[in-house]
């Protein structure tokens, strides 16, 4: 995931940490609740963009 996002493993978990901890202490209401759900759906949009390459990477040759 790291290699899609461009973020490396600390700053994902890190990212994530910060934005539910966040979220568990905003009021309800509050935007601050969907920031997290924001960005695990930006990190499964950009996953999903370049798994082609990826699949091509790992694809075994046919012979």
């Amino acid at each position: 995931m790291s290699h899609c996002i461009n973020l490396r493993r600390s700053a994902i978990l890190t990212e994530i940490v910060t934005r539910f901890l966040t979220a568990a202490v905003a009021p309800k209401g509050d935007i601050k609740l969907t920031a997290l759900a924001d960005f695990l759906d930006e990190c499964r949009e950009q996953v999903a963009a370049k798994r082609a390459l990826f699949d091509a990477f790992t694809k075994e040759d046919e012979a």
